[in-house]
């Protein structure tokens, strides 16, 4: 058994007991957290609290809102809390807050609607107001790109490179082996179903139309935007967190052209050959499935292939991912130059630009390819 000194004794610990003697008071409140604090873990372990108040005259409001509390803390635990020998006082001051928490439960669930509502609204007027201070941080970003190009001397090669080494040549392996992956998968079953109806020797026609169009460059667009996008939001914010980039305005840094550009530079120029490795890759993946697993000759593969495609598919696919590099580079950044406080809202950043970026990714891919049904021979409607 153990007294506690800090409250004048008046409160005792056996467990699973809680004795309160006498009046807890304000002005003991603080200790009656360390009391709490002190033996939570004891109390949590045990699976039942018994508070006694059989020496006590009352309690104060301050202290009975702390071990209503406490209380309310121990049964979304999964802990029994029981009160015994309690004054008329005591019981009445803890059946008023019951009332009042009740109450606020009671008034909380009828203003749901509302809630919702106004939650919905205020989501949509943010999100519109960010996709404009996005539209804003592109243009300003394709302005300070084009002073760049002008005056060629300005670029950060150097910058660029690393970024063309740390977007592209790094991202080689996990581009080229999804999309194999999925060439394989795709061919298989395409050429699966397509084997019921003795048409099988359409299948790479079907695999050349899909890797080609829409999942080669997806894919590697949704890779790059995970890796990179996500590390550009993550990098530009820590900046922002350390006020980094305060002091190279401070300096008088063009900090578009200083962090933006050259990560967006590099993914202009690793893009396309990371599309047209996705595209290679997946048809390889559905010739392997064709040789393997339908008996479909490499050769006959081939020459349906070369029948079905033509050029601009696979030139479609490249210019698309150009689009892709600008939304990635720019959301990326664009996240990571709106971070304000610690490492969470880092971390929050690089979700966000993540979630962003693949969004905004889908939306042009959408809006490209009905552009495309109007431009590729045969697709006219």
């Amino acid at each position: 058994m153990e007294v506690v000194g800090t409250l004048l004794d008046k409160l005792e610990f056996d467990t699973p007991r809680i004795f309160v003697r006498g009046v807890l008071e304000d002005s003991e409140t603080g200790p009656l957290r360390d009391f709490i604090e002190k033996h939570r873990r004891e109390v949590m372990d045990s699976g039942q609290l018994i508070v006694d108040f059989q020496d006590s005259t009352g309690i104060d409001s301050v202290p009975a809102v702390v071990l209503y509390g406490f209380f309310k803390e121990l049964r979304r635990a999964g802990v029994r809390v029981r009160i015994e020998n309690s004054p008329a006082s005591v019981e009445s001051i803890f059946e008023s807050l019951a009332k009042f928490d009740s109450r606020g439960m009671e008034e909380r669930r009828r203003s749901s609607f509302r809630e919702v509502v106004e939650a919905f609204g205020s989501s949509g007027y943010e999100f519109a107001m960010m996709i404009v201070s996005l539209t804003r941080f592109l243009f300003e970003t394709i302005g300070a790109f084009v002073q760049l190009i002008m005056h060629p001397l300005k670029i950060r090669w150097q910058m660029v490179l690393y970024y063309m080494e740390e977007s592209g040549y790094k991202a080689i392996p996990i581009v080229a082996v999804l999309n194999w992956l999925l060439g394989v998968v795709l061919g298989y079953q395409a050429g699966y179903q397509m084997r019921v109806f003795g048409a099988e020797t359409f299948m790479p026609a079907l695999l050349g139309y899909s890797i080609t169009w829409e999942i080669g460059p997806m894919l590697a667009a949704v890779l790059v935007a995970g890796r990179s996008g996500s590390a550009y939001a993550a990098e530009i914010g820590t900046m922002q967190v350390r006020e980094e980039v305060d002091a190279l305005r401070v300096m008088g840094f063009d900090t578009f052209s200083y962090l933006v550009t050259p990560k967006m530079m590099a993914l202009l120029m690793v893009m396309p050959f990371l599309v047209l490795l996705a595209n290679l890759s997946g048809i390889f993946g559905g010739l392997l499935a064709g040789t393997l697993f339908l008996g479909l000759p490499a050769e006959t593969f081939i020459s349906e292939l070369g029948k079905a495609l033509i050029p601009l598919d696979i030139i479609w696919g490249m210019l698309k991912s150009i689009v892709y590099a600008v939304i990635i580079a720019n959301v990326g950044s664009f996240m990571g130059m709106k971070v304000r406080g610690g490492a969470s809202a880092v971390g929050q950043a690089t979700t966000a630009a993540v979630v962003l970026s693949i969004f905004m990714v889908i939306l042009a891919d959408a809006l490209l390819s009905l552009l495309f049904v109007h431009i590729r021979p045969g697709l006219s409607m």
